[in-house]
């Protein structure tokens, strides 16, 4: 199954100080239905929603509605590279901020939430800082409680790659045009990345945003840099007081290896805990039908 339902779109007016920005968003099924939607927030930063359609499945199988969007930054929304490096610019609260007012714009009150790698981070803070009302469902899907493991849990997975030792050198050189990277990091998102080869066109989209050659990282380099509020970022010590129902996602050959999950699964008060033996970072085109009876299964979805 490749295709995908119809869809609607459209752009939310944000505004933050004297400039107003846009945010694209696209919404698989019917908002007005009376049922409960899933936002679904997609990874990077400097990230887009393609790479996710896969669950937009849940629209027309279960009748829920689906929305993706593109944060500030990336994909059909506002791009703001004049504010390259830019710390004090983008920050969490600019991002929840974001999703917040997108949420008022279409004028939605309770939903379910899943985040995908940086949406899962950015989820917790949402949670931890702002305590949504309406959020009834929280998805950590492929996700991290430290951004320093991020980093270690690649080198482990690159070390032990089925990869040439070159394209090895290639993904960690500071020399490296973004040519050379590119191709040398698809060598290694086939195992660990996305396994459906050739890569889905929508996953390919995603990651020309951020690895093309129009790409625009400014997000991406700004939240991570000295002073950026993922460089160090860690909540460990905080996941207890996570209190909204949480499922936990990752695959056997994730980034978001077992050892990564397991503070969400020790710590968060009646968390339960799925994982995809047959995936990498992105179940939902590997089990694609799998995991999304997972998540209808878990958000108490009646199939249509």
């Amino acid at each position: 199954m490749t295709a995908f339902p119809d869809y609607s779109d459209g752009k939310a007016p944000y505004t933050v100080g004297e400039r107003t920005y846009e945010t694209y968003y696209k919404i698989f099924g019917d908002l007005s239905s009376g049922k409960r939607p899933l936002i679904v927030v997609h990874g990077g930063p400097s990230f887009t929603h393609d790479y996710l359609l896969p669950i937009s499945d849940l629209a027309s199988t279960h009748s829920t509605a689906v929305v993706f969007y593109d944060q500030i930054g990336t994909g059909l929304s506002t791009h703001v590279r004049e504010r390259k490096g830019d710390t004090d610019f983008w920050t969490f609260d600019f991002f929840i901020d974001e999703l917040l007012n997108l949420l008022a714009h279409l004028k939605i009150e309770e939903y379910d939430y899943l985040g995908h790698s940086w949406g899962g981070i950015l989820g917790q803070e949402l949670v931890l800082r702002r305590h949504p009302k309406g959020m009834r469902n929280f998805i950590l899907a492929n996700t991290i409680p430290n951004r320093k493991w991020w980093d270690i849990s690649f080198m482990q997975l690159l070390e032990k790659a089925d990869i040439p030792e070159q394209a090895k050198k290639t993904i960690v050189s500071q020399s490296a045009t973004r040519e050379e990277r590119w191709a040398a990091v698809q060598l290694f998102y086939a195992q660990y990345g996305c396994m459906v080869q050739p890569f889905p066109e929508d996953f390919l989209r995603s990651m020309a945003y951020h690895f093309g050659e129009n790409a625009d990282t400014t997000t991406d380099d700004a939240m991570n840099a000295q002073g950026g509020e993922l460089n160090g970022w860690d909540v460990r010590d905080k996941l207890g007081e996570i209190y909204v129902p949480t499922l936990v996602l990752n695959g056997a050959r994730d980034f978001a290896q077992d050892w990564i999950v397991t503070p969400f699964i020790d710590k968060i008060s009646g968390v339960k805990w799925v994982k995809f033996e047959h995936s990498s970072h992105t179940p939902f085109w590997e089990e694609r039908d799998e995991f999304n009876r997972v998540l209808a299964d878990y958000l108490g979805c009646e199939r249509a």
